[in-house]
C-alpha cells in the first residue's frame, strides 16, 4: 500500500521517479522498486520522500479526531 501512496503523491506533484531519486540521492530504479512494492523503504525514507513531494504525514486519533504531526509525536509529551 505504501508504494501506491508514494507513487500517487509523486504524480500529483508532476515529478518523475528520476527527479525524486535525485532529491533523495537514490537511483530511479530504487524509487520504482518502492512504488511497485518490490522493496520497502524504511520510515525515514518515507518521510523524506513525502517531504520532497511537499506533503506532510499526519496521524489522526480515531477517538478524539485530533491530528498529530510526526514532530509532535516524536517529542516527549506530557499527558
Amino acid at each position: 500500500m505504501i508504494g501506491i501512496i508514494l507513487k500517487n503523491i509523486r504524480k500529483i506533484r508532476g515529478l518523475t521517479q528520476k527527479q525524486v531519486g535525485a532529491k533523495l540521492n537514490l537511483a530511479d530504479n530504487t524509487i520504482s522498486n518502492y512504488e511497485t512494492e518490490y522493496s520497502s523503504p524504511n520510515f525515514e525514507t518515507i518521510k523524506k520522500f513525502v517531504s520532497v513531494c511537499d506533503f506532510d504525514i499526519k496521524f489522526i486519533d480515531k477517538k478524539t479526531k485530533k491530528e498529530y504531526s510526526i514532530t509532535e509525536l516524536s517529542k516527549e509529551m506530557d499527558f
